[in-house]
């Protein structure tokens, strides 16, 4: 009988050794992960700081030479605006490799969270991750109002042109990638004049202004987001249920 107690014994404590090993194992295979993640997390996230640097630095140097111009000759013009749009253009790149940079960070954050391990580490990568979300908002709202045409409509509100429709719808797909073609794609049935009141919702223009570029009343412009936001509600009727606005989904899409 002892004989029995002792091989059961020995059994079962070569069991809990196993195991033992075994989620060791598992433990050390878990932080080489998360190593792993965070070391190129840090590597997308100075990428992206040193591009923000950058395109702040390039904003600076437009603002600069646009004050230059009504100082200058008409000759000397044509030069200054071309170094302008080699900077705007330079900053669209950055922006664009931005964009990529964070869905980078933000696929590796998923696989990190992904990992049933808790350590300091984590949660230190978790509040980094918000300030790079918080860096990005800025920074996007910062290539917006530099753009001439923004800057414009914002300090001086004024009807707008098709062809002024053209270049903001492009500005948009610029910084979010394919905006009106996605929206196009999810809901076929907005109008013509339903894109053109994303784009400007998307670019952060009130209602008071948006009534001015459409030669429209403010109350105009609410009906008209009011029936559209009924037209996606069609499409997908759980949207808006959470009490969220057109102009927060909109942001957020």
């Amino acid at each position: 009988m002892e004989l029995r107690i002792a091989v059961v014994v020995s059994l079962l404590l070569g069991v809990i050794l196993v195991l033992i090993i075994l989620y060791q194992q598992n433990l050390k295979k878990k932080e080489r992960t998360i190593r792993r993640l965070s070391k190129e997390l840090q590597k997308y996230s100075k990428q992206l700081k040193d591009n923000e640097v950058l395109m702040a630095q390039n904003n600076e140097s437009i603002q600069e030479l646009q004050m230059q111009l009504s100082t200058q000759k008409a000759s000397e013009q044509e030069a200054q605006w071309s170094l302008i749009l080699q900077l705007e253009e330079q900053n669209r790149q950055l922006s664009l490799a931005n964009q990529d940079l964070q869905q980078q960070i933000e696929a590796h954050w998923q696989q990190l969270k992904s990992v049933p391990l808790k350590t300091p580490h984590l949660q230190e990568l978790t509040t980094e991750m918000l300030r790079l979300k918080e860096r990005e908002e800025a920074l996007t709202e910062q290539l917006i109002s530099t753009h001439p045409l923004v800057a414009e409509l914002r300090s001086k509100p004024r009807f707008l042109q098709p062809a002024d429709f053209v270049r903001i719808a492009t500005l948009v797909n610029e910084i979010y990638p394919h905006f009106t073609e996605r929206l196009t794609e999810a809901f076929p049935n907005l109008t013509e004049l339903d894109q053109q009141l994303c784009i400007l919702i998307k670019l952060g223009f009130s209602v008071s202004q948006i009534a001015v570029f459409m030669a429209v009343s403010p109350a105009s412009v609410s009906q008209q987001k009011s029936r559209m936001k009924k037209r996606i509600q069609a499409l997908e009727p759980e949207l808006f249920t959470d009490g969220k606005t057109l102009d927060e989904w909109l942001n957020e899409w």
